[in-house]
């Protein structure tokens, strides 16, 4: 989040907070500065939990899908995994109540993180959707598989 910078949030003389993020905060002289020893307001720890939240989160969804490539789950382990995706599009989201903290108390723009979780929460959103409805239920495989002999079977006479 850009801040502004004539009436900056934290200013310790030469150095004034110009860009925020959850972790991270870059000031007028161009260096990273860590937010963990700032005391802030409860919007922003709770945009940061969301944060952190939706990032374990979406780790578990990722190695759901690693294995998926290698195991055959059933629909209802996608539709699981689906839902997981659906929480992450809301936490995601809810990270923008960094817009509503002390931090934003006078003007905030959108950096690269805020259109970065933008872009997220419009992928985590496509991602549930898709994943509800993706697997196939082992009835489903049976028949595809005697769909195909008969095909093989034709094809010969």
């Amino acid at each position: 989040m850009k801040v502004s910078i004539a009436e900056p949030i934290y200013d310790w003389g030469a150095f004034q907070a110009t860009s925020f993020g959850l972790y991270c905060y870059t000031a007028t002289n161009g260096v990273w500065y860590d937010t963990r020893d700032l005391k802030l307001d409860s919007k922003f720890e709770a945009a940061r939990a969301l944060g952190t939240t939706t990032l374990a989160l979406g780790f578990c969804v990722w190695l759901f899908y690693l294995f998926a490539g290698c195991c055959r789950f059933g629909p209802m382990s996608f539709k699981i995994i689906g839902f997981f995706c659906f929480c992450c599009t809301i936490f995601q989201g809810l990270v923008f109540l960094v817009k509503k903290s002390i931090v934003c108390s006078s003007w905030c723009g959108l950096d690269t993180g805020g259109n970065c979780a933008i872009a997220a929460t419009v992928l985590w959103f496509i991602s549930s959707s898709m994943s509800c409805a993706a697997g196939k239920a082992p009835e489903e495989e049976g028949a595809a598989e005697e769909v195909a002999e008969e095909d093989a079977e034709k094809g010969e006479e």
